[in-house]
């Protein structure tokens, strides 16, 4: 979602054109995220003015945006809160611009949280629990990209800049957690399923009541362990600079969690380890993010050393 394509005015007009939501009135760059561009544009239809998001693919396949394009659709169907994607007047959700695939979605009100409070916690754990559940109806599947054996191969490749003590420590790591992998592997108590595996609290949007308007961004989801998603939503909720997890904000979102759907036993004893496991993939793709970051125009970076810290306090 920051800017590494760059659209002008006439672009805008070319592409609404294509959608019967009114006339092209003005855009703006959203500086948020990592891998894709988003605009933010306004539009006007009988007098009346709406907000959409043009989002810009710039790393996903057209191949992967034929499954998340319908399962955002089918997940609202089911009454999850999300940014659902709008189809053009040729009943189509993607369209080409400057060689790359591109989509316009509904604007969710509301902001984005600096500092999450157990309320908001407790709200999206609840959300994630109806996201699983909802989307196991969704006939179609999907790999996690950027799931453990891709984890393997971006630690064993040789390819990140790392320091020996840091390199050392990340293989510990990865050594410990597969033979956590390969246990997971034998336990039919660890329910699979799509994952969002992304949903940090700038993937999300709460009103100024403080009701969540919807979770977006879910491009770097597909089929996993459950467990592991609501690893990913602590660690990424629940974070304190000096003692790893705020114990309040980990209550409230696994309550929130267990309110829509109830934890196996199985799952709430593999949790610790999905969570080092969680730490250790944002670490990595941090990592990788940065050469990626510099090109942009406009962006927000994320230090990979945030998740280092982390785990390392985990590890203690």
């Amino acid at each position: 979602m920051s800017v590494y394509t760059q659209l002008d005015t006439q672009d805008f007009i070319s592409i609404v054109k294509q959608y019967d939501l009114g006339k092209f009135i003005q855009y703006e760059g959203i500086a948020a995220g990592i891998e894709n561009t988003n605009y933010k544009i306004t539009l006007e239809k009988s007098g009346k003015r709406e907000f959409y998001f043009l989002t810009i693919f710039e790393e996903i396949k057209q191949s992967d945006l034929g499954f998340f394009m319908p399962l955002l659709a089918h997940l609202e169907t089911q009454g999850c809160q999300l940014a659902s994607p709008i189809e053009s007047i040729h009943g189509e959700y993607i369209f080409s611009i400057k060689n790359k695939d591109a989509a316009i979605f509904h604007c969710l009100p509301g902001k984005t949280l600096e500092t999450p409070t157990a309320h908001h916690c407790h709200l999206i754990g609840q959300e994630l629990a109806r996201v699983h559940l909802a989307a196991s109806s969704f006939r179609q599947s999907h790999d996690n990209s950027r799931g453990f054996y891709w984890l393997q191969k971006q630690i064993n490749g040789g390819q990140l800049a790392l320091n020996d003590s840091d390199h050392s420590f990340m293989q510990g790591q990865l050594h410990y957690l597969q033979n956590c992998w390969q246990d997971w592997g034998k336990n039919a108590e660890l329910n699979k399923g799509f994952i969002h595996a992304d949903l940090f609290p700038d993937n999300s949007l709460f009103t100024e009541s403080r009701a969540l308007s919807g979770i977006i961004d879910f491009y770097a989801g597909g089929s996993d362990y459950w467990v592991y998603d609501l690893a990913i939503c602590i660690m990424a909720w629940c974070q304190e600079t000096s003692n790893g997890f705020n114990e309040a904000l980990q209550g409230a979102l696994m309550k929130g969690y267990e309110e829509v759907r109830a934890l196996t036993d199985a799952e709430r004893q593999a949790l610790p380890d999905f969570m080092r496991l969680a730490v250790l993939r944002f670490w990595v793709s941090r990592l990788l993010s940065q050469t990626q970051q510099q090109n942009a125009a406009l962006t927000t970076f994320k230090d990979p050393n945030v998740m280092k810290e982390l785990l390392l306090t985990m590890s203690k």
